[in-house]
């Protein structure tokens, strides 16, 4: 039998679960730390031979203010430059608009690549992801190798901890390997974004003030009743190789949409619902381990060579003699 006073904090402990849970940030509610080699075999290296379908996202650093965020909203300056009013509606118009302001982007890449518009997106996205580093999407990968190389990107001395993101499906309806369903997914794009920092409120009002300016409340009210009704974004996983580079780094793309971000902030629960997904902090004790962990088992998946294919497999050849 709990006490009364055991009982109470029982239920505070579960409430305050619950609201964790309901009001994740970042993957808070499922970071796990993993600080020693046993536990990274165990949690993470283990099931990546066993062969499950398993997704992998490797970040440099663990930090507040790292986001799991696509390319076009870790720069708010370029997002919101002439932009009164710091929203943005973001959809398959405005990432086509944006592309065709490239100067000759959007004729080079029709001449060479292929057709692009706003109904045939995800081509296009996922050459500007790699080369104009603005996009919708997300950088993952089937194999722990490459992930783990972005992450420790060839340094031999760690200061800061790692983080690696793993992610299961749960359902095949949010996966493709098919372009019409990816162009699909990306027609239907639908993200308001915000941002609000001291110093362009502080400019927005000077503006206001000084030219009697009137904000447009329709459009406001559109981002309010979008924070009240899209406070998480929905997730697909999109696996269509489009270039020799993604197909030997083993890239999918992660896609965000139909959500409210603020500055760099989102709910990530409805994720979570979609994908079994967990975020590892890796100690920066066992980086050196992982590092040697690929030279040993993958040495064409060195960070130097992961955009350098041809280089990568002269790697492969001369491991093999």
């Amino acid at each position: 039998m709990f006490s009364p006073r055991e009982t109470l904090k029982k239920r505070l402990e579960d409430f305050n679960e619950k609201v964790s849970d309901s009001l994740d940030f970042d993957f808070s509610a499922v970071s796990k730390e993993i600080n020693t080699v046993d536990e990274f075999n165990n949690e993470i290296y283990y099931k990546f031979l066993s062969g499950e379908k398993l997704f992998y996202r490797g970040e440099r650093i663990s930090s507040q203010t790292r986001h799991l965020l696509p390319t076009m909203l870790r720069n708010p300056q370029i997002l919101f430059e002439n932009n009164d009013l710091g929203i943005v509606h973001i959809n398959a118009d405005y990432i086509y608009n944006f592309y065709s302001s490239l100067g000759s982007f959007v004729d080079v890449f029709h001449n060479t690549m292929g057709a692009a518009d706003s109904e045939h997106l995800y081509d296009i996205c996922a050459f500007a992801q790699h080369y104009c580093h603005f996009s919708p999407l997300i950088d993952f990968t089937k194999s722990i190798y490459p992930s783990l190389s972005f992450a420790l990107k060839d340094r031999k001395i760690f200061d800061d901890d790692i983080v690696l993101y793993v992610l299961e499906l749960k359902n095949d309806e949010d996966y493709t390997t098919d372009i019409n369903t990816a162009n699909k997914w990306l027609s239907e794009l639908n993200v308001y974004a915000s941002y609000f920092d001291e110093d362009s409120i502080r400019t927005a009002v000077k503006e206001i003030i000084e030219t009697k300016k009137v904000l447009p409340a329709d459009e406001f009210k559109i981002h309010l009743d979008q924070m009240s009704v899209r406070p998480d974004p929905k997730a697909k996983l999109i696996d269509v190789p489009t270039n020799t580079r993604m197909r030997f780094q083993q890239g999918v793309f992660l896609l965000l949409n139909d959500f409210q971000l603020f500055n760099v902030s989102y709910f990530t629960r409805n994720i979570r619902n979609q994908f079994i997904i967990n975020k590892y902090i890796i100690s920066k004790d066992i980086c050196p381990y992982l590092a040697n962990l690929i030279e040993k088992e993958a040495p064409w998946y060195a960070y130097k060579y992961l955009t350098d294919v041809e280089s990568a497999f002269k790697i492969a050849i001369k491991t093999d003699d």
